[in-house]
């Protein structure tokens, strides 16, 4: 959906177009390089050992660790690294209020204090959508909150959507949405 989108196609693509740190450890060798602009890299690697390779360990939104164990890789290895952690962090900051009370880790803590909740915002809801949620309410013990009335800032939105799909795995909801 293009309205939880919190990056640009243009800025992911400006993002992963960057040089990159590598660090690559099997056993007693480490290794330490930057990759090339479009983010390639190569080493050789002992197909004995298992290899952790380390991409931007420095920095706190595009930092990944991988692990492999190569008689079980198939070749070339393809490393993703999410903008999930560069989202929740730009929505931390344009709605620090409402990421406070209704982010990811405040989910589960209001799911194990037995507070099964789905965010919803309030506006026009359909007779078909009233019955539907009911339903859910329902069988899966949870209550819908109306946080707001038809217009919700979009990084509420985002933080909205992140609560709601722990709180969705948490009590397990499946295929409803």
């Amino acid at each position: 959906m293009k309205q939880l989108e919190s990056s640009s196609d243009g800025t992911i693509r400006n993002l992963n177009s960057k040089r990159h740190k590598i660090k690559i450890t099997q056993g007693q060798n480490i290794l330490e390089f930057q990759t090339d602009t479009t983010g390639f890299f190569k080493f050789e690697a002992s197909l004995n050992d298992t290899v952790y390779i380390v991409v931007n360990e420095k920095s706190p939104i595009f930092s990944k660790r991988f692990r492999y164990v190569f008689n079980e890789v198939n070749y070339p290895i393809k490393l993703r690294i999410s903008d999930k952690k560069l989202a929740t962090y730009k929505d931390s900051i344009q709605a620090p209020d409402f990421f406070k009370k209704y982010n990811e880790k405040q989910a589960e803590l209001d799911f194990n204090d037995g507070k099964k909740r789905i965010l919803a915002g309030g506006g026009f809801i359909s007779e078909e959508s009233m019955k539907r949620r009911e339903k859910l309410s329902a069988k899966y013990g949870i209550e819908y909150d109306y946080l707001f009335g038809c217009i919700i800032m979009r990084p509420e939105l985002r933080i909205m959507n992140r609560y709601n799909k722990v709180m969705k795995e948490l009590t397990g909801i499946k295929n409803v949405w």
